[in-house]
């Protein structure tokens, strides 16, 4: 089982497959706190970021079906290229909770950046979002999703950032030589940020 690149006509199933992966997420779901909507709002999010991630070529996934998703930037293109039509994939949004919810995460938002500035100031490899299907777990897929990218990493002698607010995502992470350089409690959420940091190999 080999990763691919995503293409527009996997928008939807993609969509699906992080949204679904991210509902218990704490960040998701402090920001979204109705569950029973939580879903369906944070794929309209996650269907405008993969649009921008296909188009940018940072948006991979693994299996047929698909079951597994992974969002990577990269040392020699690390933003992503957002035009003005492209922000207009995000209008659903702002119809839903999520500019109130997100509004309230903003001290999270903070630290998340700022622990990407101070850990990884210099070209890396980014793992933005990883996602896979609770029935696919176990299965390897995260490894499908990982590997091949740390090996780009290795080859190309720069380091591998990532950051999570799930506290068991930390071992997945160290599990491929990651290491945890700083992790910071954000009073008033409950969130808990993780900087995640697999040095130069």
């Amino acid at each position: 089982m080999t990763f691919r690149q995503l293409t527009l006509s996997d928008v939807e199933l993609a969509t699906q497959v992080l949204a679904t992966s991210f509902e218990e997420d704490p960040l998701v779901s402090f920001i979204l706190p109705n569950q029973k909507t939580r879903v369906q709002t944070v794929a309209k999010f996650f269907r405008a970021m993969l649009r921008l991630a296909i188009k940018n070529e940072f948006a991979f996934g693994v299996s047929e079906p698909l079951q597994g998703v992974a969002i990577w930037n990269f040392p020699d293109k690390p933003n992503l290229s957002v035009t003005p039509k492209d922000l207009l994939t995000f209008l659903p949004l702002l119809f839903s909770y999520y500019p109130i919810g997100a509004q309230k995460a903003r001290a999270v938002f903070r630290q998340i950046e700022t622990n990407h500035k101070t850990y990884a100031s210099e070209p890396h490899f980014y793992l933005d979002n990883l996602g896979v299907l609770a029935s696919a777990r176990g299965k390897g897929l995260s490894s499908h999703l990982i590997r091949p990218f740390l090996q780009m990493a290795d080859e190309q002698k720069v380091i591998t950032y990532t950051d999570t607010v799930t506290k068991s995502n930390v071992a997945l992470y160290e599990h491929f030589g990651f290491e945890c350089v700083e992790q910071n409690f954000i009073e008033n959420t409950g969130i808990t940020v993780y900087a995640l940091r697999r040095p130069i190999q």
